[in-house]
């Protein structure tokens, strides 16, 4: 067995008739992004403070993923998702996915709720096409966070629902909103944010 297929026979369900896990992409295209599964950890149990505490760690010109929901209204700053790529939220009744790439700088919000069945979502330390592959905790399956579909495993073809979001400057989405929440930086994580692991990355590209 190829070091690839070996590595995602730990994030399968399903096996095809050849013995391979049920795909729609080539499984040779899936490359390990470094980390394992997991190594750049979501946050799955976020907290948030005011735009008051929130102006004490944001620059104006910083970047935010601003989401409205049912008239709960939250932003999540590039300098925390950076580290994290994935936050597992509940935003005005919806579970969500809130999501970002800092490789190809994309930015997703997903629904959570897959055929009925609500699902948390990891990084699987996978890349395809140089972008962020999630995995779901439930199935395992491997998703892509560029296409919003699985691509490996029981959830292979699926496609997620994709939530409307905004990027917005700092300085123009507390203006617009200022009762916003904000994601907080204790993530339950030590990570420097502020910086960049990736360089000058913290920008985003909408799909």
């Amino acid at each position: 067995m190829s070091p690839i297929l070996s590595t995602l026979s730990n994030l399968r369900n399903e096996i095809n008739e050849t013995g391979e896990p049920k795909h729609i992409v080539p499984l040779d295209k899936i490359v390990s992004g470094g980390p394992p599964p997991d190594g750049i950890p979501s946050i799955d149990n976020p907290k948030f403070v005011s735009v008051a505490e929130a102006d004490k760690f944001l620059q104006n010109s910083d970047q935010v993923v601003g989401l409205n929901i049912n008239g709960d209204i939250r932003a999540y700053p590039l300098q925390i998702l950076v580290w994290h790529e994935i936050v597992n939220d509940n935003i005005g009744g919806s579970l969500v996915a809130v999501t970002y790439c800092p490789l190809c700088f994309t930015n997703q919000v997903f629904n959570r709720t897959i055929n009925g069945q609500t699902v948390e979502f990891g990084t699987s330390g996978k890349l395809y096409n140089s972008n962020l592959v999630m995995y779901d905790r439930t199935s395992k399956s491997l998703w892509s966070q560029a296409l919003g579909e699985g691509i490996v495993g029981k959830y292979a073809g699926v496609k997620l629902e994709r939530i409307p979001f905004d990027i917005a400057y700092w300085k123009e989405w507390k203006q617009l909103h200022p009762d916003t929440k904000v994601l907080s930086r204790d993530t339950g994580s030590t990570r420097p944010y502020g910086a960049d692991p990736y360089g000058d990355t913290l920008k985003v590209n909408i799909y």
